[in-house]
């Protein structure tokens, strides 16, 4: 059909007629469109255009004579025809690429490593109008050529149709990745230990609840209440539905790339503020410490002293006492000496008397003179046992106020012993444990604080999709939120985070490690590394986020980012 129009055009220009592209175009498309219908139009169109073709051929041979003597217009003819068929071409190949909808409705779902774009036309250079991600699902509509026009959210495009499966193929995998939901009818129903009436009741959901359905049997639905705490509710009062993933707009993506980018600017603020008020109780705890420190001393010190002051007081008393004891055997002393000078003075007298009854004056004078002597002697002596006694008794006071002293001391020292025991706590230093004594607490103490939070979140939903540790999350959503926390930014796939951060052999992993597993073609999943042969992670839709052997799956890399 292409050549006779050519055939005509060029026929029509040697003849002297004036042929445009529109009118090429025009009757291409008309020949088209013949072509299209019955049996009966294509025979008789085919008759009028080669009864048209003869009678051109006619005028064309009329006008043999006029094409040789004018070149000009045969060249333009030329040029008209090939520009002809050209136009003719494309009109072709624009009627071969028709939609085929013999696929209208079927499920689809992406195969790939992170996302496949949707385009506004069936080329891979058209615009980007949406994302669909790995398992995400996609209706499609039509296929052009290596093309499918697929509807998905509020997306509608075409994306290629080598990353998708179809069939048997998209069965599988949406029996994987399903999210089932049971939406409650009653105002209150009961959520029983196991599928029959008879069993214990473990809990009430109430209208318009959405629950995760883990299992259907029959007439009763698992379903998981969080918390990794599950029981069972009577099909005929919920509703079912069956959701997938499905793609993004541009908008959309936009937009939560926005909200999560002002949720971890949230986070991060508070974390500062939860960092800052560590840091000041640190601060406190530190001062409170140092002041109970300082008061233990004190309290130590003047129990030491007043150890001290008891010893110092008891030998006071024992010096006391020994002097009081040597000077009571002085007195002794003194006493019997003066008691020996009296007893001279006696005889002394005793002789003055006897001299005097005798007569003998001289004798009398001498003796009188001598019992003096030994009466001044006395009174000496006497004077100075009187003077020891003195001494004596006061020595003996002077050792029992030591004595009353050192029983005092020694009460005080007992008080202060009980009240600063000698147990307390490190004086200096608030223990290394709770909080490091020099710096604030920092990320940097390593990947067992990064475990410690993910494991809180264990019992929270999977959501393909999401970033949300309390509302759902997939594997790379999870880990990339938990990282946040800490202030470190990673990538938001697993392919992604697979291929960033620090590598690290399997055989030398570490807690708050991220380990990989492969999906075939690729890297298809990620966990935390808890250290002791587990992972946390999100799962899938029925597990949710949890904890597993980290041998679960065949880990094929590591990577670290703390």
């Amino acid at each position: 059909m292409k050549r006779r129009a050519m055939k005509l055009t060029a026929c029509l220009l040697a003849a002297g007629m004036t042929v445009s592209a529109t009118d090429s175009v025009a009757f291409a498309a008309k020949g088209s469109s013949l072509a299209g219908l019955g049996a009966e139009r294509s025979e008789e169109t085919e008759q009028q255009t080669e009864t048209a073709v003869q009678s051109v051929d006619g005028q064309a041979a009329e006008s043999e004579t006029q094409a040789e003597t004018a070149p000009e217009t045969e060249a333009a003819a030329e040029t008209a025809a090939q520009t002809e068929a050209e136009t003719q071409e494309e009109t072709v190949a624009e009627t071969e690429a028709t939609l085929d909808t013999s696929m209208n409705g079927q499920l689809a779902f992406a195969q790939c490593d992170e996302y496949i774009n949707v385009r506004s036309e069936a080329s891979a250079d058209s615009e980007v109008v949406g994302k669909v991600y790995n398992n995400g699902s996609v209706t499609i509509l039509g296929q052009i050529g290596d093309w499918y026009q697929v509807q998905s959210g509020n997306a509608t495009g075409y994306v290629n149709a080598a990353y998708f499966a179809t069939g048997e193929e998209a069965q599988a995998i949406a029996d994987e990745v399903a999210y089932n939901v049971a939406t409650v009818y009653p105002e209150a129903l009961t959520v029983r230990s196991e599928p029959s009436e008879d069993s214990e009741p473990i809990g009430t959901v109430y209208s318009t609840d959405e629950l995760e359905v883990v299992q259907y049997d029959g007439d009763w639905m698992k379903v998981a209440l969080g918390n990794d705490v599950y029981g069972y509710v009577s099909a005929y009062y919920v509703g079912y539905d069956t959701y997938y993933a499905t793609a993004e707009t541009l908008d959309e993506e936009q937009a939560r790339l926005d909200q999560e980018w002002l949720d971890y600017l949230a986070e991060s603020e508070a974390e500062e503020e939860r960092l800052n008020q560590q840091w000041q109780d640190y601060l406190d705890q530190q001062a409170a410490e140092q002041a109970a420190a300082d008061q233990s001393y004190q309290e130590q010190a003047a129990a030491d002293q007043a150890y001290q002051d008891q010893l110092a007081a008891e030998q006071a008393a024992a010096d006391a006492q020994a002097q009081a004891d040597a000077a009571s055997q002085q007195t002794s002393d003194a006493q019997s000496q003066a008691e020996q000078a009296y007893q001279a003075y006696l005889d002394a007298q005793a002789a003055a008397d006897a001299a005097a009854q005798q007569g003998d004056e001289q004798n009398v004078y001498d003796t009188a003179a001598a019992a003096q002597q030994q009466y001044q002697e006395y009174l000496n002596a006497q004077a100075a046992a009187d003077a020891q006694a003195q001494a004596e008794a006061d020595a003996a006071a002077q050792a029992a106020q030591a004595a009353a002293d050192a029983e005092a001391a020694a009460q005080q020292a007992q008080q202060a012993q009980t009240e600063a025991p000698q147990t307390e706590a490190p004086q200096t230093e608030a223990p290394q444990e709770t909080v490091p004594e020099t710096e604030a607490p920092s990320y940097s103490s390593a990947g067992s604080q990064i475990v410690n939070f993910a494991t809180q979140f264990v019992g929270n939903p999977y959501v393909w999709g999401g970033t949300s540790l309390t509302n759902g999350a997939d594997c790379s959503g999870f880990t990339q939120s938990v990282f946040a926390n800490f202030g470190i930014s990673i990538p938001r796939t697993a392919a992604a985070q697979a291929s960033s951060g620090t590598p690290v052999s399997l055989s030398d992993i570490q807690a708050g490690d991220l380990l990989f597993y492969s999906n075939g073609s690729g890297i298809g999943h990620v966990t935390i590394y808890m250290g002791n042969g587990q992972v946390v992670h999100a799962s899938n839709s029925n597990t949710g986020i949890t904890i597993s052997d980290y041998g679960y799956r065949t880990p094929v890399s590591a990577r670290r980012y703390w």
